[in-house]
């Protein structure tokens, strides 16, 4: 009768241990991680962002998973639109234990889904997002992965005052807040260098390029998000001023975008090595992977994206050690110190910093290859 009672006891302990475990998106053999991404819609192209990402994960399942527990990743199709984001999170968490959201893309869609986040105290590992807002301030249970205007700016200014003393050189950028920000965070870096500011307005491009021209500067700055720099360049008059510009041009089609002319003035900030870069051994590992665990997805810049973020993830993971819980997933990403997997450069978190990707190198992208400019410079 006692050795019955004990086995009851014992069985009732298990299956209240498998609960709780539950509650948090942790089982005994798996955790739970959920992302939004647009897999439908006119932004469907950085769905490969998650997808690579959920092949990396089935490559590290079949290496035996994390302290003994594979990963699940569950991707809900947002098309990139907030309240769908919104409406798919809350009935999927309705329906299942999550233990973290992990690289949701978009800002907006994940400033949707945040409330509903704090609200259930779950994690937000590496957004998609170049918004301050998600680190600056710190947010307890919330990191980052792109690098805001702010990191990059502090990046160009570092280069410059290192490779470009006695030069004179004019920055141009949105005139908006954010920019207005970087554009301070860049001149704090500058020492001995001349900086001309020119702020951009609305349907004056072609003005202003006259502007640069009659000033003749060493080189130029270009600050601004994906859209506003390439209008900007696509305006660019034959005019022999190397250009420099942040992360978001950091793609191999840069020479078909501009065309070869104005693309080899261009030099950019990279991370992540670039298609282009076919030796890289991060990239023939991503290439091995999705030929073996995503054959439809052809290897590009949203693939090697996802493959690094989602290598940063595991990283945490392993850091978790077997007793995982939420506090301890964030308290082992701030233990990142220095850190560099196969794709990502060096990353540095602790407790006051919560964003990814704050290194970076100057390069230079030409037809089928890129040409590194500098070593990795830190932006934080």
């Amino acid at each position: 009768m006692k050795l019955f009672r004990l086995t009851v006891i014992l069985v009732f302990l298990f299956s209240m241990a498998h609960f709780c475990f539950a509650k948090t998106g942790v089982f005994p053999k798996k955790i739970v991680f959920v992302t939004h991404q647009p897999l439908s819609g006119p932004a469907k192209e950085y769905s490969d962002i998650g997808k690579s990402a959920q092949a990396y994960f089935k490559y590290v399942n079949d290496q035996g998973g994390v302290h003994g527990r594979s990963i699940e990743l569950k991707i809900i199709d947002d098309q990139l639109k907030p309240y769908k984001a919104k409406e798919e999170l809350e009935e999927l968490t309705l329906k299942n234990d999550i233990f973290a959201v992990f690289s949701g893309i978009g800002s907006k869609t994940h400033q949707a889904v945040y409330p509903l986040l704090k609200e259930q105290r779950l994690p937000s590992f590496f957004v998609g997002s170049d918004l301050p807002e998600w680190t600056q301030p710190l947010r307890a249970n919330v990191f980052g992965f792109m690098p805001t205007a702010e990191t990059e700016a502090r990046v160009i200014g570092k280069y410059i005052t290192e490779k470009h003393t006695g030069k004179e050189f004019i920055i141009w950028y949105p005139e908006n807040s954010v920019y207005q920000r970087a554009v301070k965070a860049l001149t704090k870096e500058l020492y001995s260098v001349s900086a001309k500011l020119l702020p951009g307005k609305a349907g004056r491009l072609s003005a202003e390029w006259q502007l640069i021209r009659r000033n003749k500067p060493d080189f130029l700055v270009v600050l601004g998000n994906y859209t506003d720099v390439m209008n900007f360049l696509k305006f660019s008059p034959q005019i022999n001023i190397p250009m420099l510009t942040g992360h978001a041009l950091a793609d191999s089609r840069l020479p078909e975008w501009l065309g070869q002319k104005v693309s080899e003035r261009v030099r950019v900030l990279t991370a992540y090595p670039l298609k282009i870069e076919t030796e890289h051994p991060g990239q023939i590992l991503n290439k091995l992977i999705l030929s073996e665990y995503a054959p439809n997805l052809a290897l590009n810049r949203w693939t090697l994206y996802g493959h690094a973020v989602a290598e940063l993830m595991v990283e945490v993971l392993n850091r978790t050690g077997r007793s995982l819980s939420r506090q301890k997933a964030v308290s082992a990403a701030e233990s990142i110190t220095k850190w560099q997997g196969k794709l990502l450069p060096p990353v540095y978190l602790d407790s006051r910093n919560h964003l990814a990707l704050t290194t970076f190198r100057v390069s230079r992208i030409k037809y089928g290859r890129v040409s590194h400019l500098s070593g990795w410079i830190d932006g934080k």
